[in-house]
């Protein structure tokens, strides 16, 4: 979904007045300019960009052409979310002008921690015990693989990834509580499976503890983005609507500006997290073994 650079800014900033920065496909290649701003913007949200993708900042000075030498090279790495700024746009009426792809970026971050909020569940020391003949949940030394009750997985971390840091595992052994850590290999979080590094001993019991959400954010649901979409417009309009008069006159001209538009987008947001939430399914009851 893009690539987000950030960088530190000069010690003088009245030397320049501009920012460039340039684009490789390797990091000794030949570096060609992907885009200039202010030197007082000091993030940049690459739309296109990839894990292979290297990066170098110059600072300039458009008056004098005065520039600074290249930056280390910086490697690309795809950031994660569940929408991007053109689902912002695509239904909206945001032009760069109005905001930039680097603002959207942020406020797509901050939108989709509160979309977690509002959708994930938090379950604390879940007992791992059989759940059905495909998920026995065995411990006995040699099994590795284990399954939560309550799935998709959801985002602990508020990175909008879903991996195995977003779980936590331990043991507890039977005879004196001796509590340790559980390392794990992997996840399957739209399953809830997820593998250990070493089989654990029949002595102990393994407990778990992890969000839950009602729909898929590993690989967002069509709902999942559309709310993320929705919210992220109303925090954009937030954004370059507060402290705006709703009405200016240019010459003989009098404009009204949409001020309610957050409202608007906001509501939006709340009936399609309705529907979300309306397809959750919780697991509290385990079944007996046959």
């Amino acid at each position: 979904m893009g690539t987000y650079l950030e960088w530190a800014k000069p010690e003088s900033e009245s030397d320049y007045n501009k920012v460039r920065i340039w684009r490789s496909t390797t990091e000794e290649g030949t570096y060609s300019l992907l885009h200039t701003q202010s030197i007082s913007d000091n993030s940049y949200y690459d739309m296109d960009g990839t894990t292979s993708k290297w990066y170098k900042i110059t600072f300039y000075d458009s008056g004098t052409e005065k520039e600074s030498s290249y930056s280390d090279p910086i490697k690309g790495g795809t950031i994660s979310g569940y929408c991007t700024p053109n689902d912002i746009r695509d239904i909206t009426n945001l032009k760069a002008d109005d905001i930039t792809d680097t603002e959207l970026y942020k406020i797509i971050n901050f939108a989709a921690n509160q979309l977690n909020s509002d959708i994930n569940t938090y379950k604390e020391d879940e007992k791992l015990e059989y759940i059905s003949q495909e998920k026995e949940n065995e411990i006995d030394d040699s099994n590795t693989s284990y399954y939560i009750k309550n799935y998709p997985i959801g985002d602990s971390t508020g990175n909008q990834e879903v991996t195995t840091a977003d779980i936590e595992v331990y043991s507890l052994k039977n005879s004196d509580g001796t509590k340790a850590s559980v390392d794990i290999t992997s996840i399957s979080p739209n399953t809830g499976k997820f593998i250990v590094t070493t089989a654990v001993s029949a002595d102990y019991t393994l407990y778990v503890t992890y969000k839950f959400a009602p729909l898929s954010v590993s690989d967002p649901h069509p709902l999942i983005r559309t709310a993320c979409t929705l919210l992220s417009a109303a925090w954009a309009y937030s954004k370059i609507n507060i402290g705006k008069a709703t009405a200016f006159s240019v010459g003989s001209m009098n404009i009204s500006r949409h001020i309610k538009s957050f409202d608007i987008y906001y509501q939006r947001y709340q009936e399609v997290l309705k529907e979300v939430n309306n397809r959750i399914t919780r697991v509290e009851e385990t079944p007996d073994r046959m």
